[in-house]
């Protein structure tokens, strides 16, 4: 259990690296190219971990939900490809040896990766919400009911669901995935945690929507 609660917290702060990543005007380039390769390295420290999901990934019934699951896991690592080659390409600081002269293209390609990635990897936090809902109950040792872990379950979901599709028009999030071009700056000498918990939000709703959306389908077929 002890190394269960090791891979959540380590999976918890590879999320907050992407969300800091994105904060490109929140510090200077070193921190943010600093804040990606920390990231690269939990990525590689997660599939370590994780190794035996890969020799079972041929095995057992494939159902919508696994193959739904396989494709997520798919479409991550190639969003974390992606965004590795390019960092490196467009390096300044950490990898600049490595870097390409302009390169406009790709640093809009990091971009347009990056938000991906971030929508991926909160579909992804969906698909696994019930084991992190566990393993955080039998942190707190809760051995009541379950009916009011449900419900409050639920209420904050709500509230994070409704504060997610109002930081998804705020942020222009839709925009950034279809890599069009909006006028939205965050102005970080005022407020910066607003950012944070906005773009938390927007992970909250797409995981939320991702974990609902499959206990309806194992409702349905089960």
């Amino acid at each position: 259990m002890a190394m269960f609660r090791i891979r959540l917290l380590l999976d918890f702060v590879a999320i907050g690296l992407i969300v800091a990543c994105l904060a490109y005007w929140w510090r200077d380039n070193l921190t943010h190219e600093i804040f990606g390769a920390a990231l690269f390295l939990l990525v590689i420290g997660h599939n370590l971990f994780n190794r035996r999901w890969y020799g079972r990934i041929g095995k057992g019934k494939r159902d919508a939900v696994r193959i739904f699951n396989i494709a997520t896991i798919i479409c991550l690592a190639i969003a974390m490809l992606i965004m590795l080659v390019t960092s490196l390409l467009i390096s300044r600081d950490l990898f600049a040896f490595m870097a390409l002269d302009g390169g406009f293209a790709i640093r809009e390609i990091h971009m347009f990766a990056g938000y991906w990635l971030l929508l991926i990897i909160a579909v992804h936090l969906g698909t696994r919400w019930s084991v992190v809902m566990n393993i955080v109950g039998g942190m707190t040792g809760y051995a009541g009911p379950r009916w009011p872990v449900t419900l409050v379950s639920r209420i904050l979901a709500a509230i994070i669901v409704l504060w997610g599709i109002r930081s998804s028009f705020e942020m222009a999030f839709g925009s950034k995935l279809l890599l069009t071009y909006s006028l939205d700056m965050w102005d970080f000498n005022e407020a910066a945690w607003g950012f944070f918990v906005n773009y938390a939000s927007i992970i909250g709703l797409y995981a939320a929507l991702s974990h609902y959306a499959l206990m309806a389908v194992r409702h349905r077929w089960a």
